[in-house]
């Protein structure tokens, strides 16, 4: 078995060079996971002239540990997002999810990127090993309060394979995250835009914003904080350490595996563990793959990992007695107390994004979407939703 998530492990990316000198762009974007990438790409074809900059490898750090899943159903449940901030705002977090896969989709295509993406229904099913009645009345209100909102969702007595009540949410999606970035990023150098791995932003200048970064200098005149674990940058260290007790960290674990063709259909699917496990299945020549997960737990509450990789491999075994595991991983999930990310300005001339809650490919690709708009002066339909400085008004 591989201690290496399959992204990482089957789709190689092209090394990029260290900064070895002075340079200005227009826009600083540090870190090159989902959002890094995606704003950096954006950015340049809007007009401005942007460098990536990476401690590590381009897509290697918490994106190349996701499990992709592409959904615009939050981690926290809908009635609860009602119930904290309202019909409309709740409504406002599901449609950036549906917005973020529309422009992935739209990417793809333009770009004729070959990463798998295709659109699939997702599942949110009663747990295997529970009774099934006591959870399908809570599932019947959930899918009627996303169908009142807008949204195609569907009761279901019977989910597919699980054979146990689901609300099914139609024109979902998935895709591969690495093969996805990897043509993104090759985009990004040319006509004044650089990529750098291996190059840390040490020491920020707020006054002449700049960062030295390899004993060199980037001038900027804005930059955009894509670490999901923010630096200070040029904000004060006062308000950036209130802000991190804003999040909170935690450890997901996660299996691939190769099962028989036509097990399960392609899908995603989530159940209503708390915390819940997770599944995707891609169809592969002779074979189909899933990525199954869970084990969630606070960051450094549990110091033996064996035996959560432990109990969520007897859970998988137990659903899918076939399944042959190949692969093993675990990712960091960054989380907020009322479910939704924080986007947008910090500082002057700073953008920050952060609080995925486990929708870190959709709010990440959203907050990209939000960096270009910011950075070109435009509203952002999501700028008051996810404000970062903005105290959020529970209804």
């Amino acid at each position: 078995m591989r201690n290496v998530p399959v992204w990482i492990d089957d789709t190689p990316i092209g090394t990029f060079p260290k900064l070895q000198s002075n340079i200005s762009v227009d826009v600083l974007v540090v870190g090159a996971g989902i959002t890094g990438i995606t704003a950096a790409y954006l950015l340049k074809k809007a007009g401005s002239t942007v460098a990536l900059i990476e401690r590590e490898r381009v897509a290697s750090m918490d994106t190349g540990h996701t499990t992709a899943h592409l959904t615009h159903v939050t981690d926290v449940p809908l009635h609860q997002l009602v119930r904290n901030f309202g019909d409309d705002h709740a409504q406002a977090a599901w449609d950036a999810g549906v917005a973020a896969i529309d422009e992935i989709e739209r990417i793809v295509d333009e770009e004729r990127i070959e990463c798998e993406f295709a659109r699939v229904p997702a599942y949110l099913h009663a747990r295997v090993d529970a009774s099934p009645r006591k959870e399908a009345s809570s599932l019947k209100k959930e899918a009627d309060r996303a169908r009142k909102l807008g949204f195609d969702a569907t009761y279901l007595d019977s989910a597919p394979y699980f054979n146990v009540p689901a609300v099914r949410f139609a024109n979902q999606a998935k895709f591969h995250p690495r093969k996805y970035l990897r043509a993104l990023v090759a985009k990004i150098p040319g006509s004044g835009s650089d990529v750098f791995e291996k190059s840390a932003a040490n020491e920020f200048d707020p006054e002449r914003r700049r960062v030295k970064v390899n004993r060199n200098w980037i001038s900027f005149d804005r930059v955009v904080m894509a670490t999901n674990n923010p630096l200070v940058g040029l904000a004060s260290m006062t308000s950036a350490t209130l802000f991190q007790t804003k999040l909170s960290l935690d450890t997901s674990y996660a299996f691939g595996a190769q099962v028989p063709t036509g097990t399960i259909p392609e899908a995603v699917f989530w159940d209503t563990r708390d915390p819940y496990d997770y599944l995707r299945i891609d169809k592969r020549t002779g074979f189909d793959y899933i990525v199954f997960g869970g084990e969630d737990h606070k960051t450094g509450q549990k110091s033996n990992t064996k035996r959560a990789y432990a109990r969520l491999l007897v859970r998988l075994k137990k659903i899918i007695p076939e399944a042959r595991v190949d692969h093993r991983w675990s990712g960091q999930i960054i989380s907020t107390s009322d479910g939704l990310p924080y986007i947008g300005e910090n500082a002057e001339r700073q953008f920050i994004a952060t609080g995925y809650c486990g929708n870190g490919i959709t709010f990440g690709t959203i907050a990209a979407m939000m960096a270009r708009d910011w950075a070109a002066g435009r509203k952002n339909p999501w700028t008051e939703l996810f404000a970062v400085n903005l105290k959020k008004l529970f209804f």
